[in-house]
């Protein structure tokens, strides 16, 4: 019986045109000078100033319980360099469209829109430290998105942010449209969360809640590329 209805479950996700999880970049990208019309300012005495621009084209942020799929390109923009002989970054812009939670579909690989019909917006909350390929510290928040939640729902501000601190999976180098750039796999598995703030309901608390550092997930695939300025 449970084979019955798993089976059954599958062919009418199949049956409403709903994909299986990406395993590779699939969302379309066409790299253009546009990429870096985000690009912070090269600061007054900075050298080896750098723009860096990282667009995430698949990917996923568990938060707790509840998991969004990044179905479009989102993409973070960053300066750093040396100033008076210290590393230092700046932050340019973090832009994307709202991403929706997803479920999966038991004993499948499948998933549909979750019940709740939320999405989250990723925003940027200022902070960012300066690495090698990408920022070695993202400061993050997230807007939850969805019926009576209102217009301030949030996991994260800017005075206590979501801190990623992205890990290389593996990095090739990847031309597209004669453009030279890195094709990485990143991801972080130790950040925390907080309690959401500003919500017209408690339901987040219930679904996602707060969550130590090794109950919540990120990944993407980025497309890197650099600018010398």
């Amino acid at each position: 019986m449970r084979r019955v209805i798993i089976t059954g479950l599958a062919a009418l996700a199949l049956g409403l045109g709903l994909a299986q999880a990406p395993a590779s970049a699939d969302n379309p990208y066409t790299p253009s000078e546009a990429d870096f019309a985000d690009c912070p300012a090269k600061p007054a005495g900075a050298s080896d100033w750098t723009c860096f621009v990282m667009t995430a084209l698949d990917g996923q942020f568990r938060l707790k319980n509840m998991k969004a799929r990044i179905n479009s390109p989102y993409r973070l923009t960053i300066g750093q360099g040396n100033v008076n002989g210290s590393k230092i970054a700046v932050l340019g812009s973090l832009k994307g469209d709202p991403i929706p939670f997803v479920t999966g579909v038991l004993g499948t690989p499948l998933e549909i829109p979750d019940p709740t019909g939320w999405k989250v917006q990723i925003e940027a909350a200022g902070q960012v430290s300066p690495g090698i390929l990408y920022p070695s510290k993202v400061g993050l928040k997230a807007r939850l998105i969805g019926d009576g939640l209102g217009p301030n729902c949030y996991i994260g501000s800017n005075a206590a942010p979501v801190t990623l601190a992205p890990r290389i999976q593996w990095a090739l180098p990847w031309v597209i449209g004669g453009h030279l750039m890195n094709r990485t796999k990143v991801y972080d598995d130790v950040f925390a969360i907080d309690w959401a703030t500003g919500c017209e309901s408690q339901l987040p608390n219930v679904l996602i809640g707060a969550a130590n550092a090794t109950s919540n997930h990120f990944d993407a695939t980025w497309a890197i590329r650099t600018k010398k300025l």
